[in-house]
């Protein structure tokens, strides 16, 4: 893998939050935050995105090597606002730590035991897609409330990239 791939993932999460957070926009405050039935495991929709930003920011203070502020809770976000607001920190975040790497790095282990865990690019994959399953959730429950996000494909974010 090189920087110039797991680029274009992070953009394509990013991308896909933004569609997903946008949509949340057209939503009332008691749906953002109602309690699901069935629960999806993190309670709301609200619970569901800060779920998929705290392991943003888990996976990035992890693969930088800094101390954490402990787990984000659903609560830290009064609406839809304060969500988007910190999210686009931990986009700016991100696009700064892939500045720092090199192709070489991005194939290379971090941590505890670097020659035996998973590589940086492994890990940045692996939060890409498991923002993939839970935007993927959140899009059902606002297509239940009357605002599909509409798609998130990745294939429409590399047209729309190169537009």
């Amino acid at each position: 893998m090189n920087k110039s791939e797991i680029a274009i993932l992070i953009k394509f999460n990013f991308w896909a939050n933004d569609r997903i957070l946008s949509t949340c926009d057209r939503i009332f405050t008691n749906e953002f935050t109602r309690l699901l039935t069935p629960d999806p495991g993190w309670g709301s929709l609200r619970g569901i995105l800060v779920h998929i930003l705290d392991t943003e920011y888990g996976w990035r203070s992890v693969l930088q090597a800094l101390d954490e502020e402990g787990i984000m809770a659903e609560g830290d976000f009064a609406d839809v606002s304060a969500l988007k607001t910190r999210w686009k920190e931990e986009q700016t975040a991100w696009i700064g730590f892939l500045d720092t790497l090199t192709d070489k790095e991005i194939n290379l282990g971090y941590g505890d035991d670097p020659q035996n865990g998973p590589l940086v690019w492994q890990t940045i994959m692996h939060v890409v897609t498991h923002g993939i399953q839970h935007r993927s959730e959140s899009a059902a429950i606002l297509t239940g409330f009357g605002h599909s996000p509409g798609e998130l494909d990745f294939d429409l974010f590399l047209k729309e990239e190169s537009e």
